[in-house]
Order: C-alpha cells, then structure tokens, then sequence
C-alpha cells in the first residue's frame, strides 16, 4: 500500500499506519502547528513518542508537555486529546495495544 493508502485524517491530524498485528497497531502522527486533536477514548492502551515539536498531551484532565525524545502512556478508556504548540508542526510515533481494528477497517472503504 501506499502512505496515501495507509493514512488517515481526523481533523487536522493525519494518521499513517504503519504495522499493524493483532496485538499492536503502530502509527505517525501529524499534527500542523497550532493543531487540536480531539478529545477521545479507547478501549486501547496508548504510548506516544514525540519525534518532533512540542505537544501537549491531555489525559484524564491532566496537562503534560512533551519534546522531542519524550513519551507518556495513556491508560485505556482514559479521556485523552493532544495540542500541538503554534511554533511548529510536530510529529508523533503512537502505538496501541491491542491493535486498533477500528482504524484499520476505515482504511478498507
């Protein structure tokens, strides 16, 4: 497949899969500078690692900045969303456990 094949978007936020298991769904994000992913929750455990920029990343009401290099875990069915500061885009590599069937079937249709 191609990236476009394999990308989707929400909102602002592109989504790339890029492996997917029964087990494990890997993604990049991309979020434009200035950008606000959502407010959402999953049954999926979550880890998110900042490949670039700087993001904040709200889960269950508490806010936590991250830069590149930095990651935190988002528990499953936690309330969660992600800000990207206005300086620059940035870039997340995000990881779900189990995989996240629901994305993967939007990619089908």
């Amino acid at each position: 497949m191609s990236k476009q094949e394999n990308t989707l978007q929400f909102g602002d936020v592109a989504i790339q899969i890029l492996s997917n298991s029964d087990e494990l769904t890997v993604a990049e994000l991309a979020i434009p500078a200035g950008a606000v992913a959502s407010i959402h929750q999953h049954p999926h455990e979550e880890v998110n690692y900042v490949v670039s920029g700087v993001l904040d990343f709200m889960c269950d009401g508490e806010v936590t900045t991250l830069r590149a290099g930095e990651a935190m875990r988002v528990p499953p069915n936690q309330p969660h969303n992600i800000t990207c500061h206005p300086d620059a885009p940035g870039v997340v590599l995000t990881a779900w456990s189990p995989s996240r069937q629901d994305l993967i079937a939007k990619l089908a249709k």
